[in-house]
């Protein structure tokens, strides 16, 4: 779909297939938040004003609509880091954009992420394939400040650093954070301090150390 998840459903036809999908991903994060168990399909479909066959002609099961409010968000965060990220030269600069921006949109959406790890999480092969498209957009991104980094002679050269592990690294340290945060511990997530920390972690594996004092 084309259709931004921020588009505003009144400006389109109800028969324009991008508006219903858009309604009812709309009105499923808004029930799924509510509580997962008391989101059936039939309340989701009545509150986006479609039918429930329409529901099940997108999505088999709401996982896989909970999946795609995900998927959306994610394009719309994506959006955002690629406008952003572009305007700090400094690759290290760069990198805490994406960190900060990343950590505050989820903070933004923190109940709507806290769920998809405790319904879905990142094995669910089905989950995966669906935001496959969405997680490479992400790498693709990191894969930009990385190698700037990397021409401009501020991180490791490409000998030293495996630019596609440290992209992992970086996104499974996010991961794993907010799942910590959210999940196990129960907590907010304070977006620009866990911004610094992971920055800081990072950079250790990143930065060249020019001096003894950089290290």
């Amino acid at each position: 779909m084309t259709q931004s998840c921020d588009d505003p459903l009144m400006t389109q036809s109800c028969y324009d297939a991008p508006s219903r999908y858009a309604a009812i991903i709309r009105a499923g994060e808004a029930l799924l938040c509510e509580g997962y168990d008391k989101a059936q399909p039939q309340l989701i479909a009545k509150t986006a004003g479609v039918s429930v066959g329409l529901f099940y002609r997108y999505f088999a099961s709401k996982r896989e609509l909970l999946t795609d409010v995900v998927k959306c968000h994610l394009k719309n965060l994506h959006c955002q880091l690629a406008e952003e990220v572009v305007l700090y030269d400094h690759p290290v600069e760069a990198l805490k954009c994406y960190l900060v921006l990343t950590l505050r949109y989820f903070r933004k959406h923190q109940g709507l992420i806290k769920l998809f790890f405790m319904e879905i999480g990142y094995g669910d092969v089905e989950a995966t394939e669906r935001l496959k498209a969405a997680r490479q957009t992400n790498r693709d991104i990191l894969r930009v400040i990385l190698q700037r980094g990397i021409s401009q002679q501020v991180f490791l050269d490409q000998n030293a650093l495996d630019v596609e592990m440290a992209i992992t690294s970086i996104i499974g340290t996010i991961n794993w954070s907010l799942y910590n945060l959210l999940v196990v511990q129960n907590k907010d997530i304070e977006p620009d301090e866990l911004a610094d920390r992971i920055l800081s972690f990072m950079s250790r594996s990143l930065v060249q150390c020019k001096d003894s004092g950089q290290c």
